[in-house]
């Protein structure tokens, strides 16, 4: 199940200017649940939970105090 926020309910911080997105590619889904547990640990906003998407990607997103987004991945196309 995907985690989607309308803008209203992201800080304000979020919604006074055009965040910028990166990607930060890890080597497993076990490193992707355990970044997101320790971001969620300290409180990180937290903009969706880790998920495997239908196109390969096990990610979730999370927001920095300027706004901007980091997208949280691992590529498993090539798990067997």
């Amino acid at each position: 199940m995907q985690t989607v926020y309308h803008q209203s309910h992201l800080p304000r911080v979020l919604r006074q200017h055009s965040p910028i997105l990166f990607w930060l590619n890890l080597d497993s889904k076990a490193q992707v649940d355990e970044l997101f547990a320790q971001w969620k640990a300290a409180n990180a906003t937290i903009v969706s939970e880790p998920e495997d998407k239908s196109w390969k990607l096990r990610e979730f997103m999370a927001a920095d105090l300027d706004g901007n987004f980091i997208r949280v991945f691992y590529d498993f196309r090539s798990d067997t």
